[in-house]
């Protein structure tokens, strides 16, 4: 365990569901008779404390600073916050229920129940050059099996550059083909569209399909051409840029739709894919999700699935951020040349990469060194990547246009200019464009200024400065997400409530609102409603136990937010594995996360529990078995009172251990037979 762990610092801004926007002061122990409990403070406007038992900890959230710089805390004892948590609830709910809407559409469209021909299929895949990795395997079963489902596939699948999503997208592809169908692969750029009708053409050599490209640069009478061939299936898979979402595009029997690299669309662009391609499967693929794309997956809106790991003898990219320095630039570049390896140099200035490549040139004159960037003729990029290929050159000086499509295992360098105007995930996708071989791969960001950046872009190249390790693209769009905001799901209208709450708090209850709508399908304030357990008992990891205050907490925190009796389970193993057997006080707390993760699904409002009388208050909307509560009172119906609101029990026990565990067997049982 790392010591140094840290879930808040002091000060820092934190966020309680039922009290809004507070600082964190510091965790407190706090004695009473026989109890001994620990409770977190927080200030709140007018230098009020809150303290907050460690039980409740689920109700907290780190409120990011990023949102609004000028915060201001909320005020102990007023109605403001909570008139301003219902009205944002109920925009919540809104924004939840088009989301769903949105999406039901595609869910409730018939699509087509691809067979798989073990045979064929075997024989394809044995054609693959590389030894599959157990992500590809895995991933490539999930798509398999929604193909095989009646309902349209809709599966965003996410790895870095070079773990394999292109061959997952050709086995896909090949299962449409065998059934028939027909395949379109639609991409953002030129250049990507090339480097795929190129692999596809190699990988289906065997087979007799016919594969066609669509680009700004195909010639009118090919346009033409390709347009009659779709109508009449003589076009197995066409592999293009926005023109495929042309009018004029009419397809025979289209199957599958693969989307690479999906955020570098437009609004629109999404808007025709959702009418036109509303009963087709679609598989997505990214090396990093924007975080809209990320959210909806996360909603469970959209399937995820996840390439973690990379192919054998893959090498970390070794990643610089510096001031910019010309003479470091040419001893960057000397020494890649040495190494017989080449360079992209990344300058995102059309008006001024002429120039730049002048004063390159002046001050290495010992490299070869061509431009390259989008607003050329298709004839002359085409011919200059190609050369680039072939060796013919050390130095490409380019904007953007290679941040998606080119994959040249001999350039293990790329030096980028202003680094601090691009986003996280298009710099973990351009840092991407080398490091493709065996060798050790550098990606130099220069900055003007390290003092006269923005606050965000400090963030975002820390951020992937700490990525060491390889495939952590998907952990850097989430980190982009904190960073920036999940940004608009819906509308504009939405960027105040995300404010109110802070990204996380946000995301969560957006995600309980959806699941509750799914479950219900009505509007119900409760939808996140917390569960007040009160049994007056000592319910902590004395300080004997775990002597860091931080890991106590650190624990305490993860604790409060499992939300399921194995999750619960798995970190009370890993505890005892590392500090030993559980002390009394340290088991009463895991038995009273228990009772509050049953309690919540069994949408219970209050526990009050003292030795002799304890009473349980439910939601109003809980759906109780009341034949079985029936049951258990008529056994011994002294013990027991039901009122309009309440139940209340009579027991006396001797112990504490002894009451909360019968409370845990009382609540499960009650949870059994409603599942029944």
């Amino acid at each position: 365990m790392n010591t140094n762990i840290k879930i808040f610092k002091k000060n820092q801004t934190i966020i309680h569901l039922n009290y809004g926007i507070g600082r964190y002061q510091g965790i407190h122990l706090i004695k009473n008779k026989n109890q001994e409990m620990e409770f977190i403070i927080i200030m709140y406007a007018k230098k009020t404390k809150l303290y907050v038992p460690i039980t409740s900890l689920y109700l907290i959230n780190i409120y990011p600073e990023s949102i609004n710089s000028k915060i201001i805390l909320h005020t102990l004892g007023n109605d403001i916050w909570n008139t301003e948590k219902k009205k944002s609830f109920k925009k919540i709910y809104q924004i939840a229920s088009q989301l769903l809407n949105v999406y039901s559409k595609r869910n409730f469209q018939i699509g087509f129940s691809f067979k798989k021909n073990s045979f064929h299929y075997k024989k394809f895949c044995q054609d693959f050059p590389y030894k599959e990795t157990l992500d590809q395997k895995k991933v490539m079963q999930e798509v398999l099996l929604d193909m095989s489902k009646k309902k349209a596939m809709d599966r965003l699948i996410c790895g870095d550059v070079g773990f394999g999503k292109t061959e997952i997208a050709m086995r896909a592809a090949f299962i449409a083909l065998d059934n028939m169908k027909q395949v379109a692969i639609l991409v953002p750029t030129t250049l990507l569209a090339q480097q795929h009708f190129y692999n596809f053409k190699k990988r289906f050599s065997k087979y007799t399909y016919k594969i066609k490209i669509l680009t700004r640069f195909t010639k009118k009478k090919d346009v033409n051409c390709i347009i009659d061939q779709l109508k009449t299936k003589k076009i197995n898979i066409l592999i293009g840029t926005h023109k495929i979402l042309s009018q004029k595009i009419i397809w025979k029997n289209l199957g599958l739709l693969i989307i690479d690299e999906e955020h570098r669309f437009g609004v629109s662009h999404k808007e025709i894919i959702k009418k036109i391609y509303i009963n087709i499967d679609i598989l997505t693929l990214t090396a990093t999700p924007i975080p809209r794309t990320l959210q909806f997956s996360k909603l469970g809106l959209r399937d995820l699935s996840i390439l973690k790991n990379p192919p054998k003898n893959r090498v970390p990219i070794k990643t610089f951020i510096l001031k910019y320095d010309i003479f470091l630039i040419r001893k960057i570049i000397l020494k890649a040349i040495k190494k017989q390896e080449q360079i992209y140099y990344l300058y995102n200035s059309v008006k001024k990469i002429t120039k730049k490549a002048k004063k390159l040139k002046k001050i290495i004159p010992e490299a070869r060194i061509n431009i390259g960037h989008g607003q050329m003729s298709g004839k002359n990029l085409k011919k200059i990547i190609h050369d680039f290929i072939l060796y013919k050159f050390d130095i490409l000086i380019c904007t953007t246009i290679i941040d998606t499509g080119i994959d040249i295992s001999n350039v293990n360098t790329i030096i980028i200019e202003n680094a601090d105007k691009f986003g996280i995930s298009q710099l973990h996708q351009l840092r991407g464009r080398v490091g493709r071989s065996y060798k050790q791969a550098y990606a130099w960001f220069f900055i003007k200024s390290k003092t006269k950046i923005t606050k965000n872009a400090k963030k975002r190249l820390q951020a992937l400065k700490s990525s060491k390790k390889i495939g952590e693209g998907l952990l850097l769009s989430t980190k982009d997400a904190e960073i920036r905001g999940v940004g608009e799901i819906l509308g504009k209208n939405q960027s105040g409530h995300i404010q109110s709450f802070g990204l996380n708090l946000y995301k969560k209850l957006l995600y309980k609102a959806i699941k509750n709508l799914k479950n219900d399908n009505i509007f119900n304030l409760n939808f996140f409603h917390t569960v007040e357990i009160d049994f007056s008992i000592s319910a902590i990891f004395p300080k004997n136990y775990i002597k860091n205050i931080d890991i106590r907490l650190f624990y305490y925190y993860k604790i409060s937010k499992i939300t399921t009796l194995k999750k619960l389970k798995k970190i009370k193993n890993n505890i005892i594995n590392l500090y030993g057997v559980l002390p009394i006080f340290a088991k009463n707390l895991f038995f009273l996360e228990k009772i509050r993760i049953l309690s919540s699904l069994l949408n219970i409002k209050k526990i009050y529990s003292r030795v002799k009388k304890s009473y349980i208050i439910f939601l109003k909307n809980s759906n109780l078995n009341t034949i079985w509560l029936s049951t258990e009172i008529l056994k011994k119906p002294k013990k027991w009172k039901i009122t309009k609101e309440k139940i209340y029990f009579y027991r006396n026990f001797k112990k504490d251990e002894d009451r909360i565990f019968w409370y845990y067997q009382w609540l499960k049982k009650l949870y059994i037979s409603q599942k029944k």
